[in-house]
């Protein structure tokens, strides 16, 4: 490792604290019935909300005035606090963004199968057999992803970028494109998190099948499939050809929808 690359140290530190996560995935399932998620950062863990009416927002204590609880560098004590916490939807956001509800909606299901994110895919057959999760919020250097998982397909595995926007921007496929080019100047390291995070072995995961994974809102016409040909025949994203998959969510309100909605396919490239 580059002594010089303080973002594959963060990439090497968080691929260190998940091991102690996973083998708690019991603990982390009866979270989720609380609406709840330990999320995994570069230096430690935080509890946070993954509820329909406060997704991927932070929690409170129940009885310290309100206070949001922040991270503990001990997994033990970051459960301790979400036990503390009052109930998820407690606090509101103040952006109401799709994305996160989507986002939260990826990560409890995560919770509930097992750490496998497929089952709230639809369409996607051709590409996994399986979809697991990782981490979520990864932002090392360059590197900006809302979920990390790793797909399977035929018995193969290779590392997945996932970003979720609430509007239909090229520049999300920019971004991926640019954080898997990141990610493979430091590969060794960037395979050895996604062994920690799962029960994989570094030789069952193939860097170079990666998958680009934007998700987005429905198109307001309904005609998707058309403006997805555009976009993907686009010469800024020769280099994403070959793995570029694209995903739409339904447009909805938190309130009205909560978790109904599922991921469908958009199209690849």
């Amino acid at each position: 490792m580059s002594t010089d690359n303080n973002w594959e140290q963060y990439i090497v530190k968080r691929g260190e604290l998940l091991p102690d996560w996973r083998s708690k995935q019991q603990i982390m399932k009866a979270l989720a019935e609380k609406w709840i998620y330990i999320r995994v950062g570069g230096d430690g863990y935080r509890p946070i909300s993954i509820h329909p009416e406060n997704p991927c927002g932070s929690l409170k204590w129940l009885n310290d005035g309100g206070s949001e609880i922040g991270e503990t560098n001990s997994l033990d004590t970051a459960i301790m606090n979400a036990n503390a916490a009052a109930p998820a939807c407690t606090k509101r956001p103040g952006n109401d963004k799709p994305e996160h509800t989507v986002q939260a909606g990826l990560i409890h299901h995560a919770l509930q199968h097992d750490m496998l994110l497929h089952g709230r895919l639809n369409g996607f057959s051709e590409f996994f057999d399986e979809l697991i999760f990782v981490t979520d919020e990864l932002k090392a250097g360059d590197i900006r992803a809302d979920l990390i998982a790793l797909g399977g397909k035929a018995g193969e595995y290779f590392p997945v970028f996932i970003e979720l926007k609430g509007i239909r921007l090229r520049r999300v496929i920019e971004q991926l494109i640019l954080a898997q080019q990141k990610a493979a100047m430091v590969k060794d390291s960037f395979i050895e998190m996604l062994v920690k995070g799962t029960d994989k072995t570094a030789e069952s995961i193939s860097f170079d099948k990666y998958k680009l994974f934007a998700i987005w809102p429905e198109a307001p016409s309904g005609n998707g499939n058309a403006s997805t040909a555009k976009i993907v025949a686009d010469r800024r994203f020769e280099k994403a050809k070959g793995h570029l998959l694209l995903g739409e969510f339904e447009n909805f309100t938190v309130a009205q929808k909560g978790f109904d909605s599922l991921v469908k396919f958009g199209g690849f490239a």
